[in-house]
């Protein structure tokens, strides 16, 4: 075969497992949940392109001819593409309190700080959720001073971002500021009312449908909340802050009954 068979229906056709496999991995770097469901939901492309893959990088280490080269090189690229997935994003996508506590530790005096700027920055009689990816608004929700909630996604939010920011009262120097704490203590987002002050959830890490969230608390718990907290489902850390979880549409609503004695057993809140 000549390199001329790059340009026959054949050549082409043994390149196209690897850009399926390429399109993957990709996927799986912008919204690996995504990625993990498209590829069962095709398995019927996704698992013959893996296998084909595999058998062309193979055959293509014999180096007869161009597609043979081409297949090596983009084979090769799409194995470091995974290597580096693992390595760098896959550790981002799971959780557990104990990951939890190890990331408060690390970021508390930011959480506080935040709970402090958001308490002074919001509009008295208002409420706020905001979630980011990176740079990019993916949810904002609002309740004015007129007491009417609103919610808002992804593009609506971008869209409306300005509006919705007046109807709370942050200027958007306010805003980029809760973003830029977010992202410095590797955070998603905020959910706060004015009509509890006392309490901020940071949304920290989202795994499938799962949302892992510190409740950070301006001040210290009172013996009959601690008592509450020991009997309920969050997991209380310290008596400023607790750990939730909260499946989304299709999980549990909090840790398993095991996972949360399981930590509470290796830390003990007070």
């Amino acid at each position: 075969m000549t390199e001329k068979a790059l340009t026959t229906p054949l050549g082409i056709l043994k390149l196209i497992p690897f850009a399926v496999v390429t399109a993957m991995i990709v996927l799986f770097w912008v919204d690996d949940f995504l990625g993990f469901i498209l590829a069962i939901f095709y398995f019927w492309i996704t698992l013959p392109a893996i296998v084909l893959s595999i058998v062309f990088f193979v055959m293509g280490l014999r180096w007869r001819d161009i597609w043979q080269r081409i297949a090596v090189v983009w084979g090769g690229l799409n194995l470091l593409m995974l290597i580096l997935y693992f390595l760098v994003q896959a550790p981002n996508q799971r959780c557990n309190p104990d990951i939890m506590a190890k990331h408060y530790e690390e970021h508390h005096t930011e959480m506080e700080a935040l709970h402090r700027y958001v308490q002074s920055a919001i509009s008295d009689s208002c409420e706020i959720t905001l979630e980011f990816k990176g740079k990019r608004l993916e949810m904002f929700h609002v309740r004015g001073s007129d007491g009417i909630y609103s919610t808002h996604w992804h593009n609506e939010a971008r869209q409306q971002r300005d509006s919705l920011l007046t109807v709370v009262g942050l200027s958007q120097k306010e805003y980029e500021n809760i973003r830029k704490q977010l992202k410095g203590m590797g955070c998603l987002g905020i959910e706060y009312s004015q009509f509890s002050p006392e309490r901020l959830t940071i949304w920290f890490r989202r795994v499938g449908w799962g949302l892992y969230s510190y409740t950070i608390l301006n001040c210290p718990m009172t013996d009959e909340e601690k008592a509450s907290a020991m009997n309920g489902v969050a997991i209380p850390y310290n008596d400023h802050c607790y750990f939730n979880y909260d499946g989304g549409a299709v999980g549990p609503d909090s840790f398993s009954k095991e996972e949360r004695e399981d930590f509470l057993k290796k830390h003990k809140p007070w």
